[in-house]
């Protein structure tokens, strides 16, 4: 009788034991499940402003229009789909929403009032037909400092050309300016 007694407290003991150890596993596993998770940076993106020193003769200023927008329609998408960022609305956006105008220090203040951290400058320079840039900086709000400030070229004058420079640029800002 005594040992079936004690028989039936090691079983529950065990049965204790095991339930313990699946509870402590769970905990490990959600800790480190939670642990991955990291609050998005919230970033206001400008819209880039465009420069034209190609000196051709043909005016292309509607064909660049055009780009610069496809260019931040672009940008604006690929960023949105990066789970680690939360793009936020400017409210110059309908007007013009640049570094030059409204100017950097009202964007600053916009982009602060619609709680990013983090706020896209830029700026698309056609040197020729055959080179452009793209220069653009990541500013923190509040440090008023640059986190990255970047300078790439791209080959081309075609919205080819200027879509991949998009792409390229994102793929950058991802890997060098959100931290």
């Amino acid at each position: 009788m005594l040992r079936v007694q004690c028989a039936e407290v090691r079983f529950r003991l065990l049965g204790c034991g095991q339930f313990l150890l699946t509870l402590i596993g769970a905990g490990v596993l959600a800790s480190a499940a939670f642990a991955d998770v990291v609050e998005p940076a919230t970033l206001a993106v400008a819209d880039f402003e465009f420069k034209d020193t190609s000196g051709e003769v043909r005016d292309q200023t509607a064909e660049h229009q055009a780009r610069l927008k496809a260019f931040g329609v672009t940008l604006q998408d690929a960023l949105s789909d990066n789970k680690k960022i939360d793009l936020v609305a400017l409210p110059c956006q309908a007007e013009q929403c640049t570094i030059k105008d409204p100017g950097l220090v009202d964007l600053s203040k916009q982009a602060k009032t619609a709680r990013a951290k983090y706020l896209l400058i830029g700026q698309m320079h056609k040197m020729s037909t055959l080179v452009g840039w793209v220069k653009f900086a990541v500013l923190d709000l509040n440090n008023n400092k640059a986190v990255c400030d970047r300078y790439l070229t791209y080959r081309g004058d075609t919205d080819e050309a200027w879509r991949r420079a998009a792409e390229f640029t994102v793929r950058d800002i991802e890997k060098h300016c959100i931290p």
